[in-house]
């Protein structure tokens, strides 16, 4: 399979074999794409902790009921805003001046991190390794930070679980996102009504949940539930902005 196939056929994997270990060859792949990810003005604002210690993996799979593939893969990737860095060039250069608290600094290291994540994501598929994003780590920000001793000016965006599939899964039709030379507002609403009937037909069919949803129900249901840690990473970035 090409890379290009096996990108248009990756799907979240949430069941690992905790059994099968990824190779020191395929960690240092895996690894060696993070380092070289872009970042912007070459700043290296966000940073990557690499987990595989099963009594961590364990702690970490426990902060949130969706959260158990943790547990089972054999490497987890926390990557992380950070903008120490930038803390460190502003202290020994105090004759610049530059606001690291607004939401262009806030944006930019958020950035980065997706950057970064993306970037181990493609490795690890081209490997023929199962990957999952987890938002989630936003849920419990304190005690992550308190587990991977995150300092200073820096916070968890995503993480990413690495592992071999345990079980396979399906691929979900996807929702239209590129326009061509402009934005279509017009466009937009229409194929998200037409997407309503075909993610609830495909739930409908593969059975994945007793209670198929449209796209826009399912997406202001679990948006209603997800309680994130914004204040606490507010607190951190100590992000100025305008109310």
């Amino acid at each position: 399979m090409t890379f290009s196939e096996k990108i248009k056929n990756r799907y979240s994997v949430r069941d690992f074999d905790p059994q099968k270990k990824l190779t020191p060859e395929q960690e240092q792949q895996i690894l060696d794409a993070v380092s070289s990810a872009p970042t912007s003005s070459n700043w290296h604002s966000s940073s990557a902790i690499v987990i595989k210690d099963p009594k961590v993996l364990e702690r970490l799979g426990q902060i949130h009921p969706r959260a158990k593939q943790i547990q089972t893969c054999s490497m987890l990737i926390v990557f992380l805003a950070d903008y120490n860095r930038m803390n460190m060039a502003l202290k020994e250069f105090p004759e610049y001046k530059y606001n690291n608290h607004d939401s262009e600094t806030y944006t930019v290291a958020v950035g980065d991190a997706f950057i970064q994540a993306t970037t181990a994501q493609a490795m690890a598929i081209d490997l023929g390794l199962g990957t999952c994003f987890l938002g989630l780590v936003r849920v419990a920000v304190q005690e992550i930070i308190e587990v991977l001793n995150i300092k200073g000016q820096a916070f968890p965006v995503i993480a990413l679980a690495i592992g071999h599939k345990n079980t396979e899964g399906i691929v979900k039709p996807k929702l239209n996102r590129i326009y061509q030379e402009k934005y279509n507002i017009e466009q937009v609403t229409k194929e998200v009504a037409e997407y309503n009937i075909t993610i609830k037909k495909f739930f409908e069919t593969n059975a994945q949940t007793t209670t198929p949803l449209t796209y826009t129900e399912a997406m202001a249901k679990v948006g209603s539930s997800y309680k994130m840690n914004t204040k606490e990473i507010e607190d951190i970035w100590e992000l100025e902005l305008k109310k």
